[in-house]
C-alpha cells in the first residue's frame, strides 16, 4: 500500500558500492520511503534491512521492457540511478523510462558522453514535466562546486587541472573497477594551451601531491565530463585536465602498461582480466586509507593580477568513499524540498554549492580547505609530469 504521507525514492542499485552510502545518508530525511532496487531481490532486502528509516526492498531490472511502466506503477517522487556503467551516450534507457512514468531523476554518472549529452533529452523532460539530473558525483558535481566557491576570488580562469587519488585500503565494487579498467587506452580530447589534443585514458603517469596524510600519488589522464563541460562553462579557459589512479605505484605502473598494449590492440583491458585486477588490488599490500581530490585553477583575480586558488577534500581512514555519494544526498534532498522546479534534463553543473554537500559529510573523516597560490606561478607544478 502507498503511504501518500511520505516521499518515495527508488534508489536503482541502491544495494551497491555507492547505491548503498546513497541510501544510509538519504534515511535521515523525516518523511521518506527509500526503494531499494536492483536485480538481486535478496541484497535488496537485506540493505532495505539494515537502514534506520522506512524502507523496502525491489527487484527491477533497469534492462526491463516495461519499465516505464513499472516506475509508474510504483508513484515515485523521484529515482537515482546508481545502476551503471553509464558509458554510452546512448544508454538512456532509464532516464527515458523515467521520462514515460514522468518521475524526477537523478544519475551518478562519470562518464562524459553520457553526462555531457544528456541535455539531448531536454525537449522531453520539459513535456513531461520533470527535472533530470546526470553527473551528481564527485565528477561534475563536486568538482563544479569547488569552482565556483574558487571563482569568487578568481572571477577569470584561464586554467583548471583536477585529479583524484582514492584510497587503496577500501572496498572497491566490480562495477566501478570494471568500468575504469575497460577506459583504459581510450582516446579523448583535451583542452590544453588554447587546443584540443588527443590523450589517452592511462597516458602521461605522474606525481600529484595532496595534502598530509595523503601525500604523494603517481596518476594517469582519464576522461571525465569536466574535460568538456569546464570549457563549455569557463569562457576564458585554454586548459583543463584530469588525473586519477590507484596505489601503490607498481599497481598504477601496471595499469598504465595495460593502457599501452591496449593501444597495440593486445586483450589486456578485457572484462575478464578487469575481475582479476578487481581481485588482486584488493589483496595488495601496501597503499594507505587515506585518498582525496584536488582542483587548481589559474587566472585573474578581481584586480586584474595573475592568481591561482588551489581547493582540496581529503577524506581520511577509508571515509574518503563516501564523498562521491554526498552530491546525489544533498541533490536529492533539493528535488524533495521542491527547490528543483525547471523541468528539463542538465549536466550536474554547479547546481550544489559547495556546503551544501559538505554538510552531508559532516559526520565522517573529511577535511577541505581552499589555499592561495603564489600570483608568479604561471603553471600548476603539483599536477606537472613527473
Amino acid at each position: 500500500m502507498i503511504n501518500n504521507l511520505n516521499k518515495r525514492v527508488l534508489i536503482l542499485g541502491g544495494y551497491g558500492n555507492f547505491g548503498a552510502r546513497i541510501a544510509q545518508m538519504l534515511s535521515s530525511e523525516p518523511n521518506i520511503q527509500l526503494i531499494i532496487a536492483g536485480h538481486n531481490k535478496t541484497r535488496a532486502d537485506r540493505c532495505a534491512q539494515s537502514l534506520s528509516g522506512l524502507a523496502e526492498g525491489l527487484r527491477l531490472e533497469r534492462d526491463s521492457i516495461n519499465l516505464a511502466a513499472q516506475l509508474k506503477a510504483l508513484h515515485l517522487d523521484l529515482l537515482i540511478h546508481c545502476a551503471g556503467p553509464y558509458q554510452r551516450e546512448t544508454d538512456y534507457r532509464v532516464a527515458k523510462a523515467c521520462i514515460e512514468a514522468r518521475t524526477p531523476y537523478i544519475d551518478i554518472s562519470d562518464a562524459r558522453r553520457f553526462v555531457c549529452d544528456f541535455h539531448r533529452l531536454s525537449p522531453a523532460a520539459e513535456a513531461a514535466g520533470i527535472a533530470m539530473v546526470s553527473g551528481a558525483s564527485s565528477l561534475p558535481g563536486l568538482s563544479s562546486a569547488a569552482i565556483a566557491e574558487i571563482q569568487k576570488e578568481l572571477p577569470v580562469i584561464r586554467s583548471v587541472q583536477a585529479a583524484i587519488a582514492p584510497a587503496h585500503k577500501v572496498e572497491r565494487g566490480l562495477a566501478t573497477v570494471r568500468s575504469g579498467f575497460e577506459a583504459l587506452g581510450e582516446s579523448f580530447p583535451q583542452l590544453r594551451d588554447g587546443r584540443w589534443r588527443e590523450s589517452f585514458a592511462g597516458n602521461h603517469l605522474r606525481s600529484v601531491t595532496l595534502a598530509h596524510p595523503v601525500g604523494k600519488r603517481w596518476l594517469c589522464d582519464f576522461e571525465v565530463p569536466d574535460l568538456e563541460l569546464c570549457p563549455r562553462y569557463l569562457p576564458d579557459l585554454n586548459t583543463a585536465l584530469f588525473s586519477t589512479g590507484t596505489e601503490p605505484l607498481i599497481l598504477q605502473a601496471g595499469l598504465s602498461l595495460c593502457a599501452q598494449l591496449s593501444r597495440l590492440n593486445l586483450p589486456a583491458t578485457s572484462s575478464r582480466i578487469a575481475q582479476i585486477a578487481h581481485k588482486l588490488s584488493a589483496r595488495w599490500p601496501g597503499g594507505s586509507s587515506h585518498g582525496g581530490m584536488i582542483v587548481r585553477a589559474l587566472g585573474e583575480d578581481a584586480d586584474g593580477r595573475t592568481a591561482g586558488r588551489q581547493w582540496q577534500i581529503l577524506g581520511m581512514d577509508g571515509d574518503g568513499v563516501w564523498i562521491p555519494a554526498a552530491p546525489a544526498v544533498a541533490l536529492a534532498r533539493k528535488f524533495l524540498r521542491g527547490e528543483i522546479s525547471d523541468s528539463g534534463a542538465l549536466a550536474c553543473w554547479q547546481l550544489l554549492k559547495l556546503d551544501e554537500i559538505l554538510d552531508e559529510l559532516k559526520d565522517y573523516s573529511i577535511v577541505t580547505a581552499i589555499e592561495f597560490l603564489p600570483a608568479e606561478q604561471n603553471s600548476l607544478p603539483a599536477l606537472a609530469a613527473s
